[in-house]
């Protein structure tokens, strides 16, 4: 049967998610073991709210802790030019041809690594083997790509710029956002010229 949407409203906001029809459920549990699954997932859910909402505060731009999508748009612009930044100046340092273009992969077990050809591959890999917190900066700034992306294919322009607490914010994602899609693997293009790389989710 096929699933129909329902409309919600988390903080103020809209959004859909399918029906479930009794043909898609799954096996009946006993009482001890539905609590279980229900415990589990409310956990799960409190910690991504957590982790969600300890990244967007580092966006806000004031004191007050409020912040609007359009902060997550600047926070994702800010996080990505300086890493951009300070990661070429580091491999010039080293020597490597940063104007030829390169694409990273990014795994989110704390690696970065070439794809393709370059002809300095393997000094532009042992840099970030040997730099885990360049990893992890990269790994930020794609999450925050995510999240940008997801405020703006899912809200009307009106909505980018209301503003909001971190912890409301992060109800809307984890509402709105699959969190596997936040912890997957990502990258980015990097080099003079470079053209978007279709593949993965960032420019460089």
């Amino acid at each position: 049967m096929a699933t129909q949407p329902i409309e919600q409203a988390v903080q103020g906001y809209t959004y859909k998610r399918p029906r479930r029809s009794a043909s898609d459920g799954e096996f009946p549990l006993g009482p001890e073991q539905s609590k279980t699954r229900r415990d589990d997932g409310s956990a799960s859910g409190s910690v991504l709210r957590g982790y969600l909402r300890d990244l967007l505060s580092t966006a806000s731009p004031d004191a007050g802790g409020q912040l609007t999508f359009a902060d997550v748009e600047n926070r994702h612009a800010e996080l990505l030019e300086t890493w951009t930044d300070e990661v070429k100046a580091d491999l010039e340092g080293l020597g490597v041809n940063t104007a030829t273009v390169f694409r990273l992969l990014y795994d989110p077990a704390g690696s970065a690594a070439v794809a393709g050809e370059h002809p300095d591959k393997d000094m532009i890999n042992a840099y970030f083997a040997a730099n885990p917190d360049r990893v992890r900066q990269l790994g930020q700034a794609l999450q925050f790509g995510k999240l940008a992306a997801s405020a703006r294919n899912g809200l009307p322009e009106q909505d980018m710029t209301r503003p909001l607490s971190a912890e409301a914010m992060a109800n809307w994602y984890a509402a709105n956002m699959p969190p596997q899609s936040l912890f997957a693997p990502g990258g980015v293009v990097v080099g003079a010229g470079a053209a978007p790389y279709k593949g993965l989710d960032i420019r460089v």
